[in-house]
């Protein structure tokens, strides 16, 4: 994905791109950022993109940077949120230079979806190392697992709307085979961008092996209706979801 792709989007960022902090179900994202900012200053979201996550970042920290690598979707955000304690710094997360502050706390919400391992890898080190020794990072990325059950949960659709289940499943494989790029490194078709997603364990490790310990896990909710067209009104629970998970950098 490149800075033209990203810059493309601007116009159209919030139908292309899910914002989760705005369909946050449980409002898990939001009260995570309340609990890591008691006590702590300065916080930086990297990979901003529109600024979604800014005015809760500004409510619960006294200076915010926000970094995107796209000018287009950094004069976005600027035109959104005028707020006299955010920062804004275009830089590329996958590049070979480090941001020349750290912050207490560092979020990158859904950053790490890139299909190049390598380009990952950067961004995941430079979320790393723009974060404080002893600093936590909130770090928000796909789930793969979701992505199963939300194709489980169509062929149960299916099946409660008539449909014998060896044909609900046929149609369902197509829908996979045409979507799922690699089942084995995680990476989807969403909209019309391959896309990591994760599976508990991996982001985990990932997380691991830059640097980072891990020290919580748990689910972002969100409505069906952002992963399925028409859902049902009865579907509910459990939902889709991506991962949120709360990392320290030791001392």
């Amino acid at each position: 994905m490149s800075k033209d792709y990203w810059d493309s989007l601007a116009p159209s960022f919030e139908q292309s791109v899910m914002q989760i902090a705005e369909h946050d179900l449980d409002s898990t994202l939001k009260n995570q950022i309340r609990r890591v900012a008691k006590g702590r200053r300065l916080a930086a979201d990297l990979g901003c993109g529109v600024g979604s996550l800014l005015p809760l970042l500004c409510q619960s920290f006294s200076k915010v940077y926000a970094v995107d690598f796209s000018s287009a979707l950094l004069q976005e955000a600027k035109n959104r949120l005028k707020h006299p304690n955010v920062h804004f710094v275009q830089h590329n997360l996958a590049g070979d230079r480090r941001l020349p502050w750290t912050a207490d706390v560092t979020f990158c919400v859904n950053a790490l979806i890139t299909a190049r391992p390598s380009h990952r890898k950067k961004i995941g080190l430079s979320v790393f190392k723009a974060t404080k020794k002893a600093g936590l990072s909130v770090i928000v990325v796909p789930s793969l697992e979701s992505v199963f059950h939300t194709y489980h949960t169509i062929v149960r659709c299916n099946v409660k709307d008539g449909y014998k289940r060896h044909h609900a499943m046929r149609s369902v494989n197509r829908l996979f085979k045409t979507e799922v790029v690699s089942p084995a490194d995680g990476i989807v078709n969403i909209g019309d961008s391959p896309t990591k997603c994760f599976m508990r364990e991996e982001i985990t490790t990932f997380l691991s092996d830059i640097g980072f310990e891990v020290a919580k896990i748990q689910r972002v909710q969100y409505p069906w209706h952002e992963e399925m067209t028409n859902a049902p009104s009865w579907l509910k629970a459990p939902y889709p979801w991506d991962w949120l998970v709360l990392a320290r950098r030791p001392k």
